[in-house]
């Protein structure tokens, strides 16, 4: 057994802005929305270039990181935020996370920070490249559902620098990704496509460039089926008991991405652990409402998408990638490379998974922090 370190932090609850009513659970959270962040400063409060990174996800805790504690060494302040939908992302909505970011980047301003370096990693990543596209500009005055989204440019400060690491695309494209495309019927399982299957032998290397441009295709015509369905029960219970009616679904069998089987990746290509997370009870996407599938798994309706909104940005950005991350594949890279054009100047590569181990591979740790710190300083 690991001892685990406390890293000195300081914690703090921020009002946040209103949601829609029962946006989350209990109504309470609604009515008055609190922002945890966790603040890893020097003794002697903002430093003299008084410059910060702030690292958010979704819905997974980030107080704690294990690039907090070197960045903070090498004099970089960094800052923790969790949105309201910590811990679940069944009803989660993109544009909430994004004002909940907004009022920790406000928190900073006003405690006299003047640069702000987002620094994405994993699902953070997109959440932050959606924050920085509409503080730089905003579109999402409504919804994909088509009520208004409450962001206002007052909420969105706009940040200076931006740090990706480990980031996959974004949530609708990365759950697409990994639909299990054999299945046919999303109420019974038992009717799925054979010539479909990742987990068919007789289909050959799932990683075989002709056999993943099928699966694909599949899991695109999958999500099409479920967001044309999500779309046509809302329309029916908002006709029937108005407009603020949800409801909620569960979408089986969402870990079967053909990158997932290469043998550099998290999985090692062990085919049965993949299987076994594709059968598992919980999963990626497995439980949503109806319109929080919209806003943050619709590929192509949510209106945050990692390398959309980068391409929409201005801002410096360096990227770091770990070699055995599936989710950095190649053709998954040239989509952000694309998306940076003229800023980008190459990614930096470590031999690690998606997730570096702070005990194990401590000497990486710190060199990805150097970067990070040089950059932001730079």
């Amino acid at each position: 057994m690991k001892a685990v370190k406390a890293l000195p932090m300081q914690s703090f609850l921020l009002a946040g802005e209103k949601g829609l009513p029962f946006e989350v659970y209990p109504p309470a959270v609604n009515n008055n929305p609190t922002v945890r962040v966790d603040l890893y400063e020097p003794d002697d409060g903002v430093p003299a270039h008084k410059t910060i990174a702030i690292f958010s996800h979704p819905t997974v805790p980030v107080a704690g990181f294990y690039m907090f504690e070197p960045m903070k060494a090498m004099g970089l302040p960094s800052l923790a935020i969790a949105t309201r939908f910590l811990g679940s992302d069944a009803t989660l909505n993109m544009e909430r996370c994004a004002q909940d970011v907004g009022t920790a980047v406000r928190f900073l301003k006003e405690r006299g920070y003047e640069k702000i370096i987002l620094l994405g990693f994993s699902g953070g990543a997109s959440l932050l490249c959606f924050y920085q596209a509409q503080a730089e500009n905003l579109t999402a005055t409504h919804l994909p559902d088509g009520r208004p989204s409450g962001l206002l440019p007052e909420h969105l400060p706009p940040a200076d620098k931006l740090v990706l690491f480990g980031h996959h695309l974004g949530r609708s494209q990365t759950l697409r990704n990994v639909l299990d495309a054999s299945v046919l019927d999303e109420n019974d399982l038992s009717k799925a496509d054979p010539a479909l299957d990742v987990f068919n032998p007789e289909n050959g290397s799932p990683l075989a460039e002709e056999f993943v441009a099928r699966i694909r295709a599949g899991q695109a015509a999958r999500m099409q089926r479920i967001t044309d369905w999500v779309k046509m029960r809302l329309a029916k219970l908002e006709a029937e008991y108005g407009p603020g009616a949800d409801e909620a679904f569960i979408v089986h069998r969402t870990n079967a991405d053909p990158f997932m089987f290469a043998e550099t990746s998290d999985f090692k290509g062990d085919v049965e652990a993949i299987r076994a997370m594709n059968l598992a009870g919980n999963g990626l996407g497995r439980f949503s409402s109806l319109r929080s599938w919209l806003s943050q798994w619709a590929t192509d309706i949510s209106q945050a998408d990692g390398p959309k909104d980068m391409a929409r940005t201005t801002i410096p950005v360096l990227s770091i990638v770990q070699k055995g991350d599936h989710r950095a594949h190649p053709d998954y890279l040239r989509q952000w490379e694309d998306a940076m054009g003229d800023r980008f100047t190459g990614h930096h590569y470590f031999d690690a998974t998606h997730y570096m181990d702070p005990n194990e591979q401590r000497e990486m740790v710190i060199e990805a922090a150097k970067l990070i710190v040089g950059f932001a300083l730079g």
